[in-house]
């Protein structure tokens, strides 16, 4: 897959409420600076908004091992922890991820 071509995902009410859960546990990050700064980052949730160069410099975080997506409907994803406005979300390894994983392998073709 080439940089520019993120998979793009339909995010879910429960994929919503997993990433709350994982808000308020401390498995996430948000934002683009925390996300920049993570490290062992299992997946990350990118607006489709971004500007191109942003979505190129989150898929080069696929050759560390972390899944990154294109969301449509970000703001699908942050209700479930209050943070409408955010743009980027990553995801620790972890229990959540492993979770996520499993949701989101049912729920993509």
């Amino acid at each position: 897959m080439s940089e520019q071509e993120l998979p793009r995902l339909n995010p879910t009410a429960q994929l919503s409420s997993l990433l709350g859960i994982g808000c308020r546990s401390g498995a996430t990050v948000v934002g683009l600076s925390a996300v920049r700064r993570a490290k062992e980052l299992a997946f990350v949730f990118a607006s489709s908004d971004l500007a191109q160069r942003t979505l190129r410099e989150l898929a080069r975080l696929e050759r560390g091992g972390t899944r990154v997506f294109q969301v449509q409907a970000m703001e699908v994803l942050t209700q479930g922890f209050g943070r409408e406005d955010a743009q980027v979300i990553g995801v620790l390894r972890g229990d959540l991820a492993r979770g996520l994983s499993k949701h989101i392998e049912e729920h993509t073709p």
